[in-house]
């Protein structure tokens, strides 16, 4: 029985191959790149080259993720650190306390540094000092960047090293200069009380036990992308354009006369930089000359949309609201006041009182440690416009009247016209005072009404109901 299957095997026709498509490019991914490596080194490598977080300050130089890095970093720093007990009071002796940790520096550059780190690393380190009584009597910021963490050890870390450049340590841990030699430093403890210790500061992330990871990974390839345009356009500007046109012609000579005849049409039809035509040359037995043009496909600026594309990607990715990045907004005028306040409610509420958490979290460790019992620490927010004159002119700018009413808790403007969805800042050149002299409407108790600044004067010919004069066309917005 074997005979007959194996030759109908053989006459059985050959399958098909089958043909598949396959991509020229693979989805990547950032792992591999901020991945945790064990080597022989007392230390873990951060990413596969222990470079991980160099690599991201690099990018953030040559990419708006720097700049949103370092606008995110004002907003988590905010104006200074408050200490509250349990009944929400404020502490004055965990605030003079704080105030003689920082002894080299001042509580707004500490509070700077170590929002920046939050900023781009999502992490942050101090180095924590102690006196001859265990106290603690110093607190610096320590950069991120250059400390790497020691390895496990009954799932704790107890020691971290520094170096002021990685990138001169081999692999094998050996430095040709002594002083890029990495330096241990014990890990933070509250029992153990080292005279000099590490608090590093890090966000959960499964998989992840040493570091932790930027929130942005997946705008990684658009920084990189968004930095390669201006390049190509700079290369493309300085070594010429590609011709335009192609003209072939007919010259019988020498190479000596071909050459020059070939510069001569160069000269002719090129422009002073670069080639503006592309030139062949035959005998003239051949046919009579040729004139082609070529369609354009590497012009400098051609690029420059899919760069408009990657720097929102960024900005979104990252989390900075659009209308803070002072990109383009969806919405009219009217609007732009309810969107701006919107967006940064939004944005301290869910970005960054998160990460001032780890800061806050660490301070009231440490407080609590030293026998001062914080219950809890907040940063105050970040006020955007802190002149109270610039306040109310970007209000006036921004806002309708309705709006400005609704903030000063007056009734809303109910008439025909719609007066009440004027910007005052949109005609003429508004004034502070002119917040004052949005006035309740008619049959209201006056004494609602905000009280006129000292020495402010009401417009020629403003209404006090706000309504418009009969005679007066309504301004219209464009």
């Amino acid at each position: 029985m074997a005979a007959p299957f194996a030759k109908d095997m053989k006459e059985a026709p050959k399958a098909k191959a089958n043909f598949r498509f396959k991509a020229f490019l693979k989805e990547g991914t950032s792992a591999p790149l901020v991945e945790e490596r064990y080597t022989g080194n007392p230390w873990v490598y951060f990413g596969a080259d222990n470079l991980f977080l160099e690599r991201m300050r690099n990018l953030a130089d040559n990419s708006p993720l720097g700049r949103c890095a370092e606008m995110a970093a004002m907003f988590i720093a905010g104006k200074g650190i408050k200490f509250k007990d349990e009944n929400g009071e404020e502490m004055p002796e965990a605030q003079a306390k704080f105030q003689e940790w920082m002894m080299d520096t001042t509580e707004e550059d500490f509070l700077a540094a170590t929002a920046l780190d939050i900023a781009l690393a999502n992490a942050k380190s101090w180095v924590v000092r102690r006196g001859f009584g265990g106290s603690v009597v110093r607190l610096d910021h320590l950069d991120v960047s250059r400390l790497r963490s020691g390895k496990l050890k009954d799932g704790k870390v107890e020691e971290y090293y520094w170096c002021s450049d990685w990138a001169k340590v081999g692999t094998r841990g050996q430095v040709a200069d002594e002083r890029y030699t990495p330096t241990p430093i014990a890990a933070f403890d509250t029992l153990k009380r080292k005279p000099k210790a590490v608090m590093y500061g890090k966000v959960y992330k499964q998989g992840r036990d040493h570091y932790s990871e930027p929130w942005y990974l997946p705008a990684e390839a658009d920084c990189e992308v968004w930095a390669k345009v201006p390049k190509f356009n700079q290369v493309q500007i300085d070594t010429g354009f590609k011709a335009g046109v192609h003209l072939h012609t007919f010259f019988d000579g020498d190479p000596k006369d071909i050459e020059q005849y070939d510069k001569d049409i160069e000269d002719a039809y090129a422009g002073a930089n670069a080639r503006g035509i592309f030139h062949t040359i035959s005998s003239n037995a051949e046919a009579a000359p040729t004139l082609q043009v070529l369609e354009r496909g590497d012009h400098a600026g051609e690029l420059d949309v899919i760069r408009d594309n990657a720097e929102k990607v960024i900005v979104r990715a990252y989390g900075i609201p659009d209308i803070l990045y002072r990109m383009d907004t969806a919405g009219g005028l009217t609007s732009q006041g309810s969107a701006l306040k919107a967006a940064l409610e939004q944005f301290q509420t869910t970005f960054v009182e998160p990460k001032q958490q780890m800061i806050c979290r660490d301070l009231v460790r440490l407080m609590n440690a030293e026998g001062i019992k914080v219950w809890e620490a907040e940063i105050e927010a970040l006020e955007v416009f802190e002149e109270e004159g610039q306040t109310d002119q970007i209000k006036l700018r921004t806002m309708t009247i309705n709006e400005l009413r609704d903030e000063m808790d007056l009734p809303a403007l109910e008439d025909d016209d719609e007066r009440g969805d004027v910007i005052p800042g949109m005609f003429g050149n508004p004034m502070t005072d002119e917040l004052e002299m949005v006035t309740p409407t008619t049959g209201q108790d006056p004494a609602a009404a905000p009280p006129m600044k000292k020495g402010a004067k009401p417009a020629p010919n403003a209404d006090p109901s706000m309504d418009a004069p009969e005679d007066t066309p309504d301004p219209e917005v464009e």
